[in-house]
């Protein structure tokens, strides 16, 4: 079976390392597929969910809140700003932010970065989509 290394990469943490069958991770413009041999490339990554096929098959969810991805023949680098695997979602803290992204958007202060709030709101549906999933696979 051909395979490739995966490095997910924060500024806090290696999340993961290892070799793969395949990645699917959001690029900026939509859902983007790796597999070993891949033609190099880089790619600014979005809001999204981080899917890793391993070796012996399992399937390993992650949530990705944006950075940059550096693919080789052999090799792909995940440069994350925060990437948390579904157990490590506090889903009241999540729900709590996107409540928060909500209100600042639905009360719409002068000073307000829009663009900001979506963001945040985003970020909180990810997560949460990924752990409600999660749990719904148990």
């Amino acid at each position: 079976m051909a395979s490739f290394h995966l490095d997910i990469i924060t500024p806090e943490r290696t999340v993961y390392s290892a070799e793969v069958e395949s990645l699917v991770i959001m690029a900026h413009d939509g859902y983007l597929g790796v597999r070993t041999g891949h033609a190099p490339m880089l790619a600014q990554l979005g809001i999204g969910q981080i899917r890793i096929k391993e070796l012996n098959g399992r399937e390993v969810r992650m949530a990705c809140s944006g950075g940059f991805m550096e693919v080789a023949p052999d090799r792909t680098v995940v440069l994350a700003d925060a990437v948390e695997r579904p157990e490590e979602i506090d889903v009241a803290r999540a729900r709590a932010a996107l409540e928060r992204a909500r209100a600042r958007l639905r009360d719409r202060q002068e000073d307000l970065d829009v663009a900001r709030a979506q963001l945040a709101i985003q970020r909180a549906l990810n997560r949460l989509k990924l752990a409600s999933e999660e749990r719904s696979d148990d």
